[in-house]
């Protein structure tokens, strides 16, 4: 019955969940996935994927998990996606196999709308394996890369992190481009606003690149 249901109905989840959950109750592993196999190939959500990785690691299948993760973020290109396969191999102790997802990640979605919080992930898990300087550069990389007004959360850690780690021209310059990053983001709301943009120029005076000044000026 439920074989006729899957195959009748594959786009209803509940349908694949409870045939597969008779499948494993019934000690019957092997055929569980096959079933899984077969729901995959209907290229389901994201939380299909994922109750298929839990499957295998309740048995211990590191190797099968890592394999079904390949093809869930080849499935589901997301962000999210990639930062759970990241952080799967960092539990299980995989860091230079973490680092290569991050590393794909950014790679393929560098541009995405998501991309702050996959490179908030891949800079806190440098902080985390003690690579400050790797952590800084990625903070660095990524302010230069993602708009303005899409980096809210990405400067703020950054600002922590240089308190905790920096020395003072380390800190003093990531609260300059805090601070610039809210003129930044006045200016563009509301381009009249004038004294957002003498607070601006004199913030960059302040800093002393000439080159700043008169992009803020022009």
């Amino acid at each position: 019955v439920w074989d006729r249901a899957v195959t009748v109905l594959p786009r209803v989840d509940q349908l694949w969940y409870k045939y597969i959950h008779m499948e494993e109750m019934l000690g019957n592993v092997a055929v569980a996935r096959q079933i899984f196999e077969r729901w995959m190939s209907w290229e389901p959500d994201s939380q299909a994927w994922l109750m298929y990785i839990k499957f295998e690691l309740r048995y211990n299948e590191i190797g099968r998990a890592r394999g079904v993760f390949e093809r869930f973020v080849e499935c589901r290109p997301e962000v999210n996606a990639w930062i759970r396969f990241a952080r799967f191999e960092m539990k299980n102790g995989e860091i230079g196999k973490a680092r290569s997802v991050y590393e794909r990640a950014v790679d393929k979605l560098a541009d995405d709308e998501e991309a702050e919080s996959l490179f908030v992930a891949f800079a806190e898990f440098e902080e985390r394996c003690k690579e400050t300087e790797r952590a800084r550069f990625i903070y660095k990389y990524a302010l230069d890369h993602i708009p303005k007004g899409r980096a809210e959360d990405l400067y703020r850690k950054f600002v922590a992190f240089e308190k905790q780690y920096g020395d003072r021209e380390g800190i003093e310059d990531a609260i300059v481009g805090k601070r610039r990053f809210q003129y930044e983001d006045e200016v563009r709301k509301n381009p009249l606003n004038y004294d957002s943009w003498f607070d601006y120029i004199r913030l960059e005076e302040s800093v002393g690149n000439k080159d700043r000044i008169r992009e803020v000026y022009e």
